[in-house]
């Protein structure tokens, strides 16, 4: 098996380096320590590259260089700390751009507490509740770096964070619809409580079926990828057998299209009345 070789052409800080791939595009690679004592044109061992950025592939990327030539190594490794605690805790792969608009996010965070600037993160309640798992990884990113820093970065940052995570975690979903997802996903649980009158039990099991569902229902939605049958007659069933269910279905369609202006397959309604049927139940 060939093997790369990669020299340092620039130094950015302790954990990153400009370098070029075998096809003489310009790559950062990152790992702990990769920059730390190295001289321009040294080579670079392969067991201290944990990640390769290629430039041409990151938009923006020179703004992202010029933030990070300005920012102190601290920046650098706890975001490479925590991202790595984070795809390991979540079980998941990130876009390689998470990297670069979490440490642009962190910077500026750090840079409002020490101006005294706060923030409050209005969807706190419903990314806590919606991506539990995201936000106790957040969590978790929020005490390290204020245990490393020694501040003391509000609650809502985690929030923040874990938004950060939730959209690195798609290829095609972009911030302004993960923000747009969480709305979608409050108003939806408020239909269905305003039609039963009923609170949902945000603890049980089928709540949590729910909100999966929904979850990967508005990312087939942005992705222009609904379920689709040629066969209605389960769906002619359910809702002859559940009209209560299927009243607020329908209710929630015609929010969905009019906040996203799209059409709603009857297949993707059917698992919708079958997911309200469990949950008011």
């Amino acid at each position: 098996m060939l093997m790369i070789t990669f020299r340092v052409d620039k130094i950015l800080n302790n954990s990153l380096v400009l370098s070029k791939n075998s096809d003489n595009n310009e790559v950062i690679l990152m790992g702990k320590g990769i920059g730390f004592n190295a001289k321009v044109g040294d080579d670079i061992s392969s067991d201290l590259i944990e990640k390769c950025f290629v430039l041409q592939q990151i938009t923006g990327i020179q703004g992202y260089l010029k933030l990070i030539e300005s920012l102190p190594d601290d920046y650098i490794e706890l975001t490479r700390s925590l991202l790595d605690y984070a795809s390991k805790t979540l079980n998941t792969n990130f876009r390689e751009t998470l990297f670069f608009t979490l440490l642009d996010h962190l910077s500026y965070a750090i840079e409002r507490y020490y101006s005294g600037v706060i923030i409050q993160n209005r969807l706190l309640h419903e990314v806590k509740s919606f991506y539990p798992n995201e936000f106790k990884v957040a969590e978790y990113g929020i005490t390290y770096i204020n245990e490393q820093l020694n501040i003391a970065l509000p609650e809502e940052e985690a929030g923040n964070i874990a938004f950060h995570l939730v959209n690195g975690q798609s290829h095609q979903q972009t911030m302004q619809n993960t923000l747009l997802s969480v709305k979608i996903l409050k108003d939806i649980f408020n239909i269905i409580q305003f039609n039963f009158a009923i609170e949902i039990n945000k603890q049980s099991l089928n709540y949590s079926r729910f909100l999966t569902h929904m979850q990967f229902f508005i990312q087939r939605i942005f992705e222009q990828q609904q379920l689709h049958s040629d066969n209605d007659f389960i769906f002619r069933q359910v809702i002859e057998q559940y009209p209560d269910e299927f009243k607020c279905a329908h209710a929630i369609k015609k929010y969905l299209i009019n906040q996203l202006n799209i059409t709603i397959s009857n297949e993707e309604i059917l698992y919708l009345i079958l997911h309200i049927i469990r949950i008011v139940h």
